[in-house]
């Protein structure tokens, strides 16, 4: 290094060390320009000083500063995957997400196994597009039948169509085939207003629809060039009023219809039915069994909703569900009677509805379907009893009851509210429900787990016994409920730390511990995201149990390196680190299921649309339930590295079966200590959803050949795999 080029990095890094950042970029640069053999040697650091100014700036919410800063740096690096993914992930902060999107594919142009710039690209996508688009159009159901429902209703020459939240535009589409007198569509997402200007341009229809990007509840009928004698519209979701359809339509019909005016759908019918199904509970209220292990028999303990109303889940998937009651009707509207929607709108009174028990049981929760009565000939439903059903619609789940035993015809009245336009089930119980985490129900409600880690306490016992006397012991359990440290506080150890999300997890866990007569004052929290390892302090440890796993699937970067950190500084020598390993499983597979709801086929709705919404498809799934997912392997399940240490690799794979490859699903192997069986997270009641890669396009496979699984790792740890196109 020259003389002068130490001289400019030395007070380049003083001046970062005093929080002179932009000086300190500024010196950098000089740095540079005058010796640019110190790029290479100094990017590191100097990416670091620009984040951190960066930091700054954003504290202050100074946005044209903070892009200045990044000019200056990718000016000296124009390649800089980790410039160019910072700068994307600013641009997505502040709502500039095509210039986001940009930035992340200009990152993975230059390094494709670049995982963070993936995982932000699909954030992108995600919020640009919501991945129902992608089901509804390929339910070839719904749109036949709304498509029969507009020919039948569009006069040719004489009918005006308004398509409401028009989506990709499809059945603004469907009415140009009548020779509507005219088509206008309304949407107010700017994203899916422009793609279905591309749809219809690709389609030869632009000049046949008027596209416009606004809600329709601030529109009147000068902006829709006068009032329109049909309606078209799929704003339901699986509650059916969910996405505001009663608001829309009460606005509708006083500022945006004519009078006489149709709309398709005519009318609505929501239906709920009384459901047996331990593994669909499982998801929302602790399990009998598991209270009983607890001594909490007692107790109602369910999981916190970001949605306290319902849940949505295609019930037909759930190998034991069964409906115990009859049908009955909760509400019914008719679309095309503005002072029935205005009726339904300014209703306080609870529905009531009566259901009749149809044999002796269980009801775990409510299921809700609906009917929709397109036109007096064509209707759609959504009940998942029926095989020729919407699939672009799931079933409304109403779990909040208290499970409850049921006779035979035994008659159940419930009440149901709406709220905010949708309905929620008012409970029947006066008992006290405790509220926790998906993630601490989840992982409690996983027997075959908690059987595992019981299986070891004897063992941990006696291998811990040989360094202290277990009143010396001291335990941290970093699992989403500390089912290893209440065993171990149980057979005596000094003290315990463990974590909890949320304040709400933290009181149950106490509770839980009082009714074992566990004294509290040998546990410490560790609270949210409050704490780092430094609290520690010299603390040693003698067994840390933690958990590397999120709910969806992936792994938890943050937890890894702070369990890895612990075992590195805080452990005494010797002592016990659990799990001893957990092996990400990868297997690759054709899943009709992942198609219809990642990728569009213009099969199914008549139209060339998938070449332009099939952009915003993404490459990773997570929180997928393999027990519920239809796939037909194409290779056998090969492990891919433990992922403590997880290294990028390259997997050869034998092809097993013939077939068009799109996804590698994945899981996790785990092993609780050093030559124990291993437990696998791809299995009922599992705690830990499992993920799928995605290929795009698909691959084809011939049976004999050999696969390549590609395993791209970050410097973080961060993980992605793919499927090796070139050998594959």
């Amino acid at each position: 290094m020259s003389a002068i080029g130490r001289e400019y990095i030395a007070y380049a890094r003083q001046l970062s060390t005093n929080g002179c950042f932009s000086k300190a970029i500024d010196v950098y640069v000089s740095a540079f320009d005058k010796c640019p053999e110190l790029k290479p040697i100094f990017e590191l650091e100097f990416r670091d000083t620009v984040f951190k100014h960066n930091e700054v700036l954003a504290v202050s919410n100074k946005i044209e500063e903070i892009f200045a800063n990044f000019g200056k740096a990718i000016n000296v690096f124009p390649k800089s995957i980790y410039l160019l993914n910072e700068i994307g992930k600013y641009l997505f902060k502040y709502g500039y997400y095509e210039e986001a999107w940009t930035q992340f594919q200009k990152a993975l142009s230059e390094d494709a196994g670049y995982v963070n710039a993936e995982k932000n690209l699909n954030s992108v996508k995600n919020l640009m597009v919501e991945r129902w688009h992608f089901r509804m159009l390929n339910d070839k159901i719904r749109n036949d039948s709304y498509r029969a429902a507009i020919h039948e209703k569009v006069a040719p020459y004489e009918t005006s169509v308004l398509d409401l939240g028009t989506g990709t535009g499809l059945l603004a589409m469907y009415a140009t085939e009548c020779c509507a007198k005219a088509v206008v569509a309304c949407d107010s997402s700017e994203v899916m207003t422009n793609l279905s200007d591309c749809v219809l341009e690709e389609n030869n229809l632009l000049l046949s629809v008027d596209i416009i990007n606004k809600s329709s509840t601030t529109m009147d009928g000068e902006d829709i060039g006068g009032r329109r004698s049909l309606l078209v519209t799929e704003l339901f979701d699986a509650g059916l009023f969910g996405e505001h359809i009663l608001p829309s339509l009460s606005h509708a019909w006083a500022h945006l219809l004519s009078e006489p005016a149709h709309v398709i759908p005519q009318k609505a019918d929501f239906f709920v039915m009384g459901a047996q199904s331990e593994l669909l509970s499982a998801k929302y209220h602790l399990r009998p069994v598991v209270k009983s292990y607890l001594n909490i028999s007692n107790l109602a303990v369910h999981a916190m909703s970001a949605d306290d109303t319902y849940d949505c889940d295609d019930v037909y998937l759930y190998q034991d569900m069964k409906f115990v009651t009859e049908p009955k009707s909760i509400v019914k509207v008719d679309f095309t009677d503005c002072i029935d929607i205005t009726n339904k709108i300014s209703s306080v009174e609870p529905y009531v509805v009566e259901l009749k028990a149809s044999e002796t049981g269980r009801v775990d929760g409510f299921v809700g379907w609906f009917n929709l009565y397109l036109t007096e000939n064509i209707t759609l439903t959504t009940d998942p009893r029926v095989k020729t059903r919407a699939t672009a619609w799931q079933q409304a789940i109403f779990f909040d009851s208290i499970p409850r035993n049921i006779k035979e015809n035994e008659i159940l009245t419930h009440k149901f509210n709406m709220i905010l336009g949708r309905l929620s089930l008012i409970p029947n119980d006066d008992t006290d429900i405790l509220r926790i985490t998906p993630e601490m129900l989840r992982f409690l409600n996983d027997t075959e787990f908690y059987q595992r880690i019981k299986s070891c306490i004897a063992m941990s016992c006696v291998y811990l016994g040989q360094m202290a006397d277990i009143c010396e012991i001291n335990v941290i359990d970093l699992c989403p409920f500390p089912i290893f440290g209440l065993m171990m506080l149980k057979r005596g150890i000094k003290s315990l730390f463990c974590y909890a999300k949320t304040e709400y997890d933290k009181n149950f866990t106490e509770t839980v511990l009082k009714a074992n007569d566990i004294d509290m004052d040998r546990v410490t929290f560790l609270i949210a995201e409050d704490w780092t390892p430094e609290c520690f302090k010299d603390d040693k440890i003698h067994a840390i149990f933690c958990n590397i796993l999120d709910l969806g699937g992936d792994l938890d970067i943050r937890y890894k390196d702070i369990a890895l950190f612990l075992k590195n500084n805080h452990l005494v020598q010797g002592g016990l680190f659990m799990p001893s390993s957990v092996t990400l499983v990868g297997q690759i597979v054709y899943s009709p299921w992942l198609e219809a709801n990642n990728r569009v086929d213009d099969k199914n709705v008549g139209y060339q649309v998938a070449k332009h919404i099939n952009k915003y498809q993404v490459s990773q799934n997570f929180g997928l339930d393999l027990t519920l997912v239809d796939y037909t392997p194409i290779t056998d399940p090969v492990s891919l590295g433990d992922g403590f240490k997880l290294n990028a690799d390259v997997i050869n794979v034998p092809i097993k079966n013939d077939g068009d490859a799109n996804a590698i699903l994945c899981w996790y192997n785990i092993e609780l200590m050093d030559n124990l069986e291993e437990v696998s997270t791809k299995r009922l009641y599992t705690y830990v959803d499992s993920l799928a890669f995605l290929a795009n396009p698909s691959i084809p496979m011939v049976k004999g050949n050999t696969a390549n699984i590609l395993v791209c790792v970050d410097n973080d740890g961060s993980f992605k795999l793919m499927i090796d196109t070139e050998t594959a």
